[in-house]
This record gives structure tokens, sequence and C-alpha cells, in this order.
């Protein structure tokens, strides 16, 4: 068997193996769309039917439409992988447009050349309309690959469709095409050039159902907030070893089991809900919140000095205060407190200031509660109040390991 005849039955092959992973990936919910799966699905059966003939006209008006398949679902792939909008109306139009001319080209003039030459430049059509709407998008490596690739799948249709119509005289007779040099020249620059692509889309897939899971373990899926692991996570991404100094803040609902037993969890959970809204409205973009547990949260202030924390806490508490709590279905106001403890810099210094402001909240709740208690004011000064602190042997937020 010579080399061109082993050339027709690679591409087929590696498009199989390749289709039935990523059908494996969708129906394993790594990824969301079944679109890679039937991309290159169709792929591998476009290059089947164009190694076994069945008929001239069958092969060439089958092959057309599911290359054109393809190109429609490579390109629904990549917008729902990069969370882009479809163009759905666009390109099912340009499908629609598509298909009677193939088969005019196909059933009526028989031409090779101009089947081709419809079939590769629609190809690149479809793909290139989802090419450049993901472009702005592609922020990691692997995405931006993935486009690179995307690309230069499109620049080989569009210089090979171009060569070898306009510039090589061929034979436009259908049933030529299985042994034509233009068959021969896909089934290369497909091993050569185009096998990037899917092994791209499957790195860049499977990188993002990494992340996704990564962010999955580290969100509080009621609030949309940081958990206790993520909020760790965040501030070494950030930071690394050594956060700047700055204000640690910790709040806890009060008399949240009441409002649990007296409105039910339901309420409980939106009551949740609105100070997780509160907290990123008041610290923003300019600091760290996270839902540590229950009805407590913590926010990290970096250079925030302690009087700015102070305000900070507070602007929190009578916020939450002064909500709309007819609207979660109750008749009276909640209230939050909260503890507050400088964050000085170097190492653990900041599981050091939750301790404090653990303590304060503590305190906070023992004087009366809807306060904000720093672990610095006067608050704390009082013999009572220290010796309840002394009683607190360990602060909530430890040191991860």
């Amino acid at each position: 068997m010579g080399a061109s005849n082993l050339v027709v039955y690679v591409p087929p092959l590696l498009f199989n193996i390749v289709a039935v992973t990523f059908f494996c990936l969708w129906r394993a919910g790594l990824t969301p769309s079944w679109h890679w799966a039937a991309g290159f699905a169709q792929t591998a059966l476009g290059f089947v039917l164009s190694t076994f003939s069945l008929h001239a006209l069958f092969d060439a008006f089958s092959s057309g439409m599911v290359f054109i398949g393809a190109a429609y679902c490579y390109g629904s792939g990549l917008m729902i992988h990069f969370g882009a909008r479809r163009h759905r109306v666009a390109r099912r139009g340009l499908v629609v447009v598509y298909t009677p001319i193939l088969a005019y080209l196909v059933f009526i003039e028989q031409s090779l050349v101009w089947q081709l030459f419809l079939t590769d430049a629609a190809f690149a059509v479809l793909l290139g309309i989802a090419v450049v709407t993901v472009v702005p998008r592609a922020s990691r490596r692997i995405d931006i690959g993935l486009v690179a690739a995307s690309t230069v799948v499109v620049f080989d249709s569009v210089l090979r469709t171009t060569f070898f119509t306009f510039f090589t005289e061929s034979s436009d007779q259908l049933g030529d095409f299985a042994n034509s040099a233009y068959n021969l020249a896909v089934h290369i620059s497909t091993i050569t050039v185009c096998m990037i692509f899917p092994f791209t889309a499957l790195g860049a897939i499977v990188s993002k159902a990494i992340e996704r899971h990564r962010d999955d373990a580290e969100k509080d899926h009621l609030t949309g907030l940081a958990n206790h692991r993520g909020f760790e996570k965040a501030i070494e991404r950030t930071f690394g070893n050594s956060t700047p100094s700055g204000t640690a803040l910790v709040f806890d609902i009060d008399h949240f089991k009441q409002v649990n037993d007296t409105f039910g969890h339901a309420t409980g959970d939106r009551t949740i809900v609105l100070l997780a809204e509160v907290l990123r409205q008041t610290v923003g973009a300019s600091g760290h919140i996270a839902r540590t547990g229950g009805e407590e949260f913590v926010a990290y202030l970096p250079g925030a000095s302690p009087s700015d924390g102070l305000a900070v806490g507070n602007l929190v508490r009578v916020s939450f205060e002064h909500a709309d709590w007819a609207r979660l279905g109750m008749d009276r106001a909640v209230t939050v407190s909260a503890g507050a403890a400088p964050v000085t810099e170097g190492p653990q210094a900041l599981d050091t200031a939750f301790g404090l402001a653990d303590r304060a909240l503590y305190a906070a709740k023992s004087t009366g509660r809807n306060k904000v208690v720093s672990s610095e004011h006067s608050a704390l000064a009082d013999a009572a109040t220290r010796n309840i602190i002394s009683a607190i042997p360990a602060p909530r937020l430890a040191a991860s390991s």
C-alpha cells in the first residue's frame, strides 16, 4: 500500500478518536457543549465519504453538507466556550443559502471545482464569524492558542481553495475527486497543520473545566462570595505570604437562629444573601470579602487605617439594619455586629488580626449587639469585656495547612 493510500486513512481515524473524546467530556459534564463532538464526528464522516465513494453525486453533496455542518458546530463550540454571542440567525441563514447553491452545482452543473470552492469558502466564513466574535474574549494562553489554531484552519481553507480554483488546472468531474491532488492536499494539510485545532480545543476545554471545579471549591454557592478556602487562596494569589497593613473585619448576624425559627430557613438564606450584597456594595473592589460559615462573614481592607475600618464596618451595619425588610417578608429589622482589628505587615499577620477581630466581635455580641467593636478602642478597655475576650481560646480563621 502506497504512502498516498495510507494518508487517506489517517484523518478519519484521528477525528473519530477526537470526537469520542469530546463526547465523553460532554457526558461527564466537563464541557457544556456537545458541538465539539458533533463537529469532529462530521469531519471524520466527510473524510470517509471522500475515501470510500458510493456515487459521485451523493458523495459530493453529502460531503459538502457534512463539512458545512462541522463548521457550524465548531463555531458554536467556540462561542459557547468563550461565552460569546452565537449569531444563530446569521450563521443558519448562511447554511440555508449554501444548501441550494450546493445542490445546483452538484446535480445541475456537476462541477467539482466550484463545488469545492463553495464548500471551502462557506466553511471559512462560518468558522471565521466565530473566530472574529471570540477574539476579544481570549485572555488565557490556551484560549489564545485555540483562537490561533482556529484562524489557521480558516486560512488553510481559503488558501487551498483559492490555489486549486484559480491557479491550477484540475478535473471538473465529480467522480475524480477521490484521486485528485486537491483531496491529497486536504489530507496532508489536515494531518500536518489542522490537527493542532482539535488538540488545542481539547486543552482549552480541559483547562477551563479544571478552573471551573477549582472555583466551585472556593466559592460559597448561596452568596457567590468566596468561602473560607477561596478567601485564603485569593489573599495568597494577590499578596503572597506577606500581606500589607490594613484592617480585618468579622461580621455576624444578630439573633440569626430566631430569624430561621420565626420566618423559616428560606428567609434566613435571603438574609444572608442581603448581607453579602451589602458587603459587596460597601467594600467593593477595595478589599476582599468572604462568607466563612453560617451567618459569619469576613473582610480584609488592605491599606485601611483602624478608623477607616471602623467607618466601613459601621456603614455595613447601618445599611444592613435599614434595608427593606418587608421585601423579605419580615416585620422587623435584623442587625449585624462586627469586630475590627488592625493588620500589620508580615507573615501570619492576617491570621493574628482576624483572631483579634473575632474576639472583638464576641465583645460586641456580649455588650448589646448591633455595633462595631475595635480591638484597639475603649469598648474593649473595661475590665468585664477584657475578661470575656481572654476567655476565648482560639480564633475562627486558622492558618491554612
